[in-house]
C-alpha cells in the first residue's frame, strides 16, 4: 500500500503569501535591480516565480481551502483495525483526537464514527 501525504495552506496562508510576494517584487524592482544588476533580476524573477506558484490555488476554480494535511492511500480497501478491549467511548474519543490532529480527514472520521455507533 501507498500513501502520499499532501498539505493544503488554509486561504488567509495562501493571502499571506500573495501579499509577501508583491512585496518581494516591489523589492526587485526598486532596489535589488537598481543597486545590484543581474542579481536584482534574478531575485525579481525568483520572487514571480513564487508568487505565481502560491497565488495560482487561491484563483484557480478547484482550490480547497482547507487547510491540514490530506493523505490518499492507493489501496481502496482499508487496513483492518484492531480494537481490542477498548469501549467505544474511548474509541470515539481517540477517533476525535485524531481527527483535531487533522490525521484524518473529516470523511474517514465521519464513516468510523458511524461504524462505532451502529456497534451500541
Amino acid at each position: 500500500m501507498r500513501r502520499r501525504v499532501r498539505y493544503t495552506p488554509s486561504k488567509p496562508s495562501m493571502i499571506l503569501s500573495l501579499v509577501v510576494g508583491v512585496l518581494f517584487i516591489i523589492i526587485g524592482l526598486f532596489v535589488a535591480i537598481p543597486n545590484f544588476g543581474l542579481f536584482g533580476i534574478v531575485w525579481t524573477l525568483i520572487a514571480v516565480g513564487i508568487t505565481v506558484a502560491n497565488a495560482l490555488p487561491l484563483f484557480s476554480d478547484k482550490a480547497e481551502y482547507r487547510s491540514g494535511m490530506i493523505i490518499e492511500e492507493d489501496d481502496a480497501s482499508p487496513a483492518p483495525v484492531n480494537y481490542s478491549g477498548r469501549t467505544r467511548e474511548e474509541r470515539l474519543a481517540e477517533l476525535s483526537d485524531l481527527y483535531e490532529k487533522r490525521l484524518i480527514t473529516r470523511e474517514d472520521y465521519d464513516r468510523r464514527r458511524e461504524e462505532i455507533l451502529k456497534e451500541i
